[in-house]
Protein backbone atom coordinates (compact mmCIF):
# COMPACT_ATOMS: atom_id res chain seq x y z
CA UNK A 1 0.00 0.00 0.00
CA UNK A 2 1.33 3.42 -0.99
CA UNK A 3 1.76 6.06 1.70
CA UNK A 4 0.34 8.65 -0.74
CA UNK A 5 -1.82 7.79 -3.72
CA UNK A 6 -3.30 10.43 -6.00
CA UNK A 7 -5.91 9.05 -8.39
CA UNK A 8 -7.27 10.93 -11.42
CA UNK A 9 -6.95 14.27 -9.65
CA UNK A 10 -8.55 17.35 -11.19
CA UNK A 11 -8.21 20.95 -10.01
CA UNK A 12 -10.38 23.61 -11.62
CA UNK A 13 -10.13 27.35 -11.03
CA UNK A 14 -12.92 29.68 -12.11
CA UNK A 15 -11.87 32.90 -13.83
CA UNK A 16 -14.58 35.26 -15.06
CA UNK A 17 -12.48 36.46 -17.93
CA UNK A 18 -11.25 33.03 -19.09
CA UNK A 19 -13.88 30.60 -17.86
CA UNK A 20 -12.98 27.38 -16.02
CA UNK A 21 -9.26 26.59 -15.96
CA UNK A 22 -8.34 22.92 -15.48
CA UNK A 23 -4.94 23.36 -13.88
CA UNK A 24 -4.79 19.62 -13.16
CA UNK A 25 -6.68 17.47 -15.65
CA UNK A 26 -6.66 13.91 -14.32
CA UNK A 27 -3.22 13.20 -12.81
CA UNK A 28 -2.26 10.06 -10.90
CA UNK A 29 0.86 9.62 -8.73
CA UNK A 30 1.82 7.24 -5.93
CA UNK A 31 4.62 7.48 -3.37
CA UNK A 32 5.86 4.60 -1.21
CA UNK A 33 7.37 4.91 2.27
CA UNK A 34 11.08 5.68 2.13
CA UNK A 35 10.73 6.84 -1.48
CA UNK A 36 11.27 10.22 -3.12
CA UNK A 37 9.12 10.88 -6.19
CA UNK A 38 10.07 13.93 -8.24
CA UNK A 39 7.38 15.79 -10.18
CA UNK A 40 8.87 17.94 -12.94
CA UNK A 41 7.66 20.17 -15.73
CA UNK A 42 7.74 23.74 -16.97
CA UNK A 43 6.15 26.62 -15.09
CA UNK A 44 2.41 26.64 -15.66
CA UNK A 45 2.02 22.89 -16.09
CA UNK A 46 0.04 22.42 -12.85
CA UNK A 47 2.68 21.08 -10.44
CA UNK A 48 1.94 23.47 -7.58
CA UNK A 49 -1.81 23.06 -7.97
CA UNK A 50 -1.39 19.30 -7.69
CA UNK A 51 0.77 19.73 -4.59
CA UNK A 52 -1.78 21.96 -2.87
CA UNK A 53 -4.66 19.65 -3.77
CA UNK A 54 -2.67 16.66 -2.52
CA UNK A 55 -2.55 18.14 1.00
CA UNK A 56 -6.07 19.61 0.83
CA UNK A 57 -5.19 23.31 0.50
CA UNK A 58 -7.26 23.69 -2.69
CA UNK A 59 -10.46 21.77 -3.46
CA UNK A 60 -10.47 18.79 -5.79
CA UNK A 61 -12.92 18.95 -8.69
CA UNK A 62 -12.57 15.20 -9.22
CA UNK A 63 -10.40 12.27 -8.20
CA UNK A 64 -9.20 11.28 -4.75
CA UNK A 65 -6.17 11.42 -2.48
CA UNK A 66 -5.40 8.47 -0.23
CA UNK A 67 -3.12 8.79 2.79
CA UNK A 68 -1.95 5.41 4.07
CA UNK A 69 -4.85 3.81 2.23
CA UNK A 70 -7.70 6.03 3.48
CA UNK A 71 -9.24 9.16 1.91
CA UNK A 72 -7.68 12.47 2.92
CA UNK A 73 -10.23 15.11 3.93
CA UNK A 74 -9.96 18.61 2.40
CA UNK A 75 -8.64 21.30 4.72
CA UNK A 76 -11.43 23.20 6.50
CA UNK A 77 -11.67 25.88 9.18
CA UNK A 78 -11.55 23.45 12.07
CA UNK A 79 -8.34 21.71 13.08
CA UNK A 80 -7.35 18.61 11.17
CA UNK A 81 -7.53 15.18 12.71
CA UNK A 82 -4.27 13.67 13.88
CA UNK A 83 -4.52 11.10 11.06
CA UNK A 84 -4.96 13.74 8.33
CA UNK A 85 -2.10 15.79 9.81
CA UNK A 86 0.25 12.97 8.84
CA UNK A 87 0.60 14.69 5.47
CA UNK A 88 2.63 17.90 5.70
CA UNK A 89 3.84 20.46 3.19
CA UNK A 90 7.03 22.50 2.80
CA UNK A 91 6.65 25.62 0.68
CA UNK A 92 8.97 27.37 -1.74
CA UNK A 93 9.57 30.52 0.33
CA UNK A 94 10.38 29.66 3.96
CA UNK A 95 10.44 33.32 5.01
CA UNK A 96 6.79 33.65 3.96
CA UNK A 97 5.70 30.33 5.48
CA UNK A 98 7.28 30.98 8.90
CA UNK A 99 5.62 33.44 11.31
CA UNK A 100 8.06 36.35 11.79
CA UNK A 101 6.54 37.24 15.19
CA UNK A 102 7.15 33.86 16.82
CA UNK A 103 10.33 32.02 17.70
CA UNK A 104 11.21 28.98 15.67
CA UNK A 105 10.95 26.85 18.81
CA UNK A 106 7.33 27.91 19.36
CA UNK A 107 6.45 27.16 15.73
CA UNK A 108 7.99 23.70 15.83
CA UNK A 109 6.14 23.03 19.11
CA UNK A 110 2.84 23.59 17.25
CA UNK A 111 3.55 20.46 15.24
CA UNK A 112 4.40 18.50 18.37
CA UNK A 113 1.07 19.51 19.92
CA UNK A 114 -0.70 18.37 16.76
CA UNK A 115 1.06 15.01 17.02
CA UNK A 116 -0.08 14.59 20.63
CA UNK A 117 3.33 15.05 22.25
CA UNK A 118 3.00 16.13 25.93
CA UNK A 119 4.00 19.76 26.50
CA UNK A 120 6.64 18.71 29.02
CA UNK A 121 8.57 17.02 26.21
CA UNK A 122 8.36 19.90 23.73
CA UNK A 123 11.70 21.53 24.52
CA UNK A 124 13.70 18.32 24.25
CA UNK A 125 11.98 17.21 21.04
CA UNK A 126 12.25 20.65 19.47
CA UNK A 127 16.00 20.76 20.00
CA UNK A 128 16.27 17.17 18.71
CA UNK A 129 14.41 18.12 15.52
CA UNK A 130 16.62 21.16 14.98
CA UNK A 131 19.69 19.01 15.44
CA UNK A 132 18.31 16.51 12.92
CA UNK A 133 18.11 19.20 10.24
CA UNK A 134 21.47 20.75 11.13
CA UNK A 135 20.42 23.75 13.22
CA UNK A 136 22.09 24.40 16.60
CA UNK A 137 19.86 23.78 19.61
CA UNK A 138 20.79 27.21 20.98
CA UNK A 139 18.82 28.80 18.12
CA UNK A 140 15.48 27.63 19.51
CA UNK A 141 14.63 31.09 20.90
CA UNK A 142 15.53 33.03 17.75
CA UNK A 143 13.22 34.44 15.07
CA UNK A 144 13.06 33.56 11.34
CA UNK A 145 14.72 36.78 10.18
CA UNK A 146 17.86 35.82 12.12
CA UNK A 147 18.60 32.90 9.80
CA UNK A 148 19.81 32.51 6.22
CA UNK A 149 17.50 31.23 3.48
CA UNK A 150 18.94 27.74 3.63
CA UNK A 151 18.61 27.63 7.42
CA UNK A 152 15.00 28.82 7.23
CA UNK A 153 14.14 26.06 4.79
CA UNK A 154 15.64 23.46 7.14
CA UNK A 155 13.61 24.96 9.98
CA UNK A 156 10.47 24.65 7.83
CA UNK A 157 11.34 20.98 7.28
CA UNK A 158 11.81 20.50 11.04
CA UNK A 159 8.39 22.06 11.65
CA UNK A 160 6.82 19.63 9.18
CA UNK A 161 8.58 16.69 10.86
CA UNK A 162 7.24 17.75 14.27
CA UNK A 163 3.75 16.55 13.28
CA UNK A 164 5.15 13.02 12.83
CA UNK A 165 4.09 12.77 9.18
CA UNK A 166 4.19 9.74 6.93
CA UNK A 167 4.09 11.96 3.81
CA UNK A 168 5.73 15.32 3.09
CA UNK A 169 4.91 17.28 -0.08
CA UNK A 170 7.62 19.78 -1.01
CA UNK A 171 6.71 22.52 -3.49
CA UNK A 172 9.89 23.91 -5.09
CA UNK A 173 11.69 23.82 -1.71
CA UNK A 174 15.17 24.42 -3.17
CA UNK A 175 14.55 26.99 -5.89
CA UNK A 176 15.17 30.07 -3.70
CA UNK A 177 18.46 28.75 -2.30
CA UNK A 178 22.02 29.16 -3.55
CA UNK A 179 23.94 26.15 -4.85
CA UNK A 180 25.57 25.26 -1.54
CA UNK A 181 22.31 25.48 0.42
CA UNK A 182 20.54 23.48 -2.29
CA UNK A 183 23.05 20.65 -1.95
CA UNK A 184 22.70 20.61 1.84
CA UNK A 185 18.90 20.59 1.71
CA UNK A 186 18.83 17.93 -1.03
CA UNK A 187 21.07 15.61 0.97
CA UNK A 188 18.89 16.22 4.03
CA UNK A 189 15.78 15.13 2.12
CA UNK A 190 17.44 11.90 1.01
CA UNK A 191 18.55 11.14 4.57
CA UNK A 192 15.08 11.82 6.01
CA UNK A 193 13.40 9.57 3.47
CA UNK A 194 15.79 6.72 4.22
CA UNK A 195 16.14 7.10 8.01
CA UNK A 196 12.53 7.96 8.83
CA UNK A 197 10.83 5.98 6.07
CA UNK A 198 9.07 9.11 4.85
CA UNK A 199 7.27 9.32 1.54
CA UNK A 200 8.40 12.53 -0.17
CA UNK A 201 6.74 14.13 -3.19
CA UNK A 202 9.25 16.69 -4.50
CA UNK A 203 7.90 19.25 -6.96
CA UNK A 204 10.61 21.05 -8.90
CA UNK A 205 11.47 22.62 -12.23
CA UNK A 206 15.16 21.85 -11.62
CA UNK A 207 15.72 18.49 -13.28
CA UNK A 208 19.32 18.35 -12.09
CA UNK A 209 18.25 18.37 -8.42
CA UNK A 210 15.52 15.81 -9.07
CA UNK A 211 17.98 13.57 -10.88
CA UNK A 212 20.22 13.74 -7.80
CA UNK A 213 17.64 12.90 -5.11
CA UNK A 214 14.56 11.19 -6.60
CA UNK A 215 13.98 7.45 -6.90
CA UNK A 216 11.14 7.89 -9.40
CA UNK A 217 10.27 10.82 -11.67
CA UNK A 218 6.86 11.82 -13.01
CA UNK A 219 6.76 14.36 -15.83
CA UNK A 220 3.77 16.71 -15.99
CA UNK A 221 2.59 18.72 -18.97
CA UNK A 222 -0.45 21.01 -19.02
CA UNK A 223 -2.21 19.29 -16.14
CA UNK A 224 -1.52 15.65 -17.02
CA UNK A 225 1.28 13.20 -16.23
CA UNK A 226 2.87 12.17 -19.52
CA UNK A 227 5.64 9.86 -18.27
CA UNK A 228 6.71 8.09 -15.08
CA UNK A 229 9.82 5.96 -14.63
CA UNK A 230 12.69 5.18 -12.26
CA UNK A 231 15.02 8.17 -12.35
CA UNK A 232 18.04 6.65 -14.05
CA UNK A 233 15.90 4.85 -16.63
CA UNK A 234 14.01 8.02 -17.49
CA UNK A 235 17.17 10.10 -17.87
CA UNK A 236 18.97 7.53 -20.01
CA UNK A 237 16.04 6.69 -22.31
CA UNK A 238 13.05 9.08 -22.13
CA UNK A 239 9.98 7.65 -23.83
CA UNK A 240 7.88 10.81 -24.26
CA UNK A 241 8.98 13.66 -26.59
CA UNK A 242 8.35 16.21 -23.83
CA UNK A 243 10.62 14.34 -21.41
CA UNK A 244 13.20 14.04 -24.16
CA UNK A 245 13.09 17.82 -24.68
CA UNK A 246 13.41 18.54 -20.94
CA UNK A 247 16.43 16.28 -20.60
CA UNK A 248 18.05 17.83 -23.69
CA UNK A 249 17.63 21.30 -22.17
CA UNK A 250 19.74 20.49 -19.10
CA UNK A 251 23.15 22.24 -19.30
CA UNK A 252 26.13 19.90 -18.99
CA UNK A 253 29.87 20.20 -19.36
CA UNK A 254 30.83 18.60 -22.66
CA UNK A 255 34.13 20.39 -23.32
CA UNK A 256 32.85 21.62 -26.68
CA UNK A 257 30.89 24.66 -25.53
CA UNK A 258 27.64 23.32 -26.99
CA UNK A 259 24.55 25.02 -25.62
CA UNK A 260 21.57 22.87 -24.53
CA UNK A 261 18.61 22.59 -26.87
CA UNK A 262 15.71 24.83 -25.92
CA UNK A 263 12.17 23.50 -26.23
CA UNK A 264 10.33 25.74 -28.73
CA UNK A 265 7.04 27.40 -27.86
CA UNK A 266 5.30 27.83 -24.52
CA UNK A 267 2.88 25.88 -22.37
CA UNK A 268 -0.63 26.56 -23.82
CA UNK A 269 -3.40 28.23 -21.84
CA UNK A 270 -5.00 25.53 -19.63
CA UNK A 271 -8.36 27.27 -20.16
CA UNK A 272 -8.09 26.39 -23.86
CA UNK A 273 -5.95 23.25 -24.14
CA UNK A 274 -5.13 21.79 -27.57
CA UNK A 275 -7.18 18.90 -28.89
CA UNK A 276 -5.82 15.37 -28.77
CA UNK A 277 -2.38 15.12 -27.22
CA UNK A 278 -1.78 18.33 -25.30
CA UNK A 279 1.86 18.40 -26.35
CA UNK A 280 1.24 18.04 -30.08
CA UNK A 281 1.63 21.76 -31.05
CA UNK A 282 5.25 21.63 -29.81
CA UNK A 283 6.13 18.02 -30.64
CA UNK A 284 8.72 17.31 -33.36
CA UNK A 285 7.21 13.84 -33.93
CA UNK A 286 3.54 14.87 -34.28
CA UNK A 287 1.34 12.96 -36.74
CA UNK A 288 -2.37 13.01 -37.55
CA UNK A 289 -3.53 10.75 -34.69
CA UNK A 290 -1.93 13.09 -32.11
CA UNK A 291 -4.23 15.93 -33.16
CA UNK A 292 -7.46 13.96 -32.94
CA UNK A 293 -7.04 11.53 -30.02
CA UNK A 294 -5.94 11.75 -26.40
CA UNK A 295 -3.15 9.21 -25.82
CA UNK A 296 -3.56 6.85 -22.86
CA UNK A 297 -0.73 6.03 -20.45
CA UNK A 298 0.93 2.98 -22.02
CA UNK A 299 2.49 0.47 -19.63
CA UNK A 300 6.01 -0.03 -20.96
CA UNK A 301 7.09 -2.49 -18.27
CA UNK A 302 9.89 -2.03 -15.72
CA UNK A 303 7.63 0.34 -13.72
CA UNK A 304 7.38 2.96 -16.44
CA UNK A 305 4.53 4.52 -18.37
CA UNK A 306 4.30 7.08 -21.17
CA UNK A 307 1.32 8.84 -22.78
CA UNK A 308 2.52 8.88 -26.39
CA UNK A 309 1.16 7.14 -29.48
CA UNK A 310 4.73 6.40 -30.54
CA UNK A 311 4.73 3.83 -27.71
CA UNK A 312 1.59 2.10 -28.97
CA UNK A 313 2.69 -1.20 -30.58
CA UNK A 314 -0.26 -1.01 -32.97
CA UNK A 315 0.46 2.54 -34.14
CA UNK A 316 1.72 3.00 -37.67
CA UNK A 317 2.50 6.72 -37.86
CA UNK A 318 2.14 8.55 -41.15
CA UNK A 319 4.79 11.05 -42.16
CA UNK A 320 5.32 13.64 -39.40
CA UNK A 321 3.38 16.85 -39.80
CA UNK A 322 4.54 20.38 -39.15
CA UNK A 323 3.50 21.15 -35.54
CA UNK A 324 2.54 24.69 -36.49
CA UNK A 325 0.16 23.40 -39.14
CA UNK A 326 -1.58 21.05 -36.72
CA UNK A 327 -1.76 23.37 -33.71
CA UNK A 328 -5.28 24.28 -32.60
Amino acid sequence: MSALEIRDLEVVYHDRGRGPVRAVAGASISVERGQIVGLVGESGCGKSSLAKAAVGLVPRAAGEVLLDGRPLSPLRRKARSREDARVQMVFQNPFASLNPRRTIGAQIADGLTLAGVPSGSHQAQTTALLDEVGIAAAAVGRYPHQFSGGQRQRIAIARALAANPSVVVLDEPLSSLDASAQAQAANLLVRLARDRGLALLLISHDLGIVNHVADVVSVMYLGVVVETAPTRTLWEAPQHPYTEALVAAIPHADGAGVLPEALPGEVPDPAQPPSGCRFHPRCPHVFDRCVAEVPPLYDLGAERTAACFLRDPETRPTAPLNPRETAT
